[in-house]
C-alpha cells in the first residue's frame, strides 16, 4: 500500500472510532458518513471489515439498543420496520428479536396515548381522530389503538 492510501486508511479508522466512541451505529449509517467525509469505497469497506472483525461495529448489537430505545420511547411496530429498512437492518434480525423481547404492542400503545393525551377518553369524534392519527404515525397499527382506547375508557370509568 502506498502511503496516501495508509493514511487515508488511518483517517477513515479514526472517523470510524469517533463515531462509535459517541454510540452504536448500523454499518450503512457508518459508510453513508464515511462517504460523506469523501473517503473511498474500497478503504471504506476495508475499514468496516476491519471493524466487524474487532468487534468495534455490530450490527446485532445495534439493533438490539436501537430496538430497546424505540420501545422505551413509545414507537410502534410499523415505524420501527419502516426506519429500520431506512437503517439498512435485516428484516430477518429485526424479527427474530423482536420475538425474543416480545413487546406488548397494545401496553405500549396504550402508555403512549397517555402520556400524550392522559385518562380522558375522547369527548368528541375529532379528539378521537386526533388521537388515533397520533398513534397511527407512531407506528401503531389499528387493533392495537382501538384496544388502547378502549382501556383508556375502561380506566376513566373506574
Amino acid at each position: 500500500m502506498t502511503d496516501s492510501l495508509n493514511n487515508d486508511c488511518q483517517q477513515a479508522e479514526e472517523v470510524l472510532v469517533r463515531l462509535l466512541a459517541r454510540r452504536e451505529h448500523s454499518a450503512l449509517e457508518l459508510r453513508q458518513k464515511l462517504q460523506q467525509r469523501g473517503f473511498d469505497h474500497e478503504i471504506i469497506e476495508k475499514v468496516l471489515t476491519k471493524a466487524e472483525q474487532q468487534g468495534w461495529q455490530s450490527d446485532a448489537r445495534y439493533l438490539d439498543v436501537w430496538l430497546r430505545n424505540c420501545l422505551a420511547r413509545g414507537d410502534g411496530i410499523q415505524k420501527i420496520r419502516a426506519v429500520a429498512y431506512q437503517k439498512g437492518i435485516q428484516t430477518e434480525m429485526l424479527e427474530q428479536l423482536i420475538a425474543e423481547l416480545q413487546p406488548n404492542w397494545a401496553a405500549h400503545c396504550y402508555d403512549r396515548l397517555v402520556r400524550r393525551f392522559g385518562q380522558q377518553p375522547p369527548r368528541d369524534q375529532k379528539e378521537l381522530n386526533r388521537m388515533m392519527r397520533y398513534l397511527m404515525q407512531r407506528g401503531y397499527r389499528l387493533d392495537q389503538i382501538k384496544q388502547a382506547l378502549e382501556q383508556q375508557r375502561i380506566a376513566a370509568s373506574d
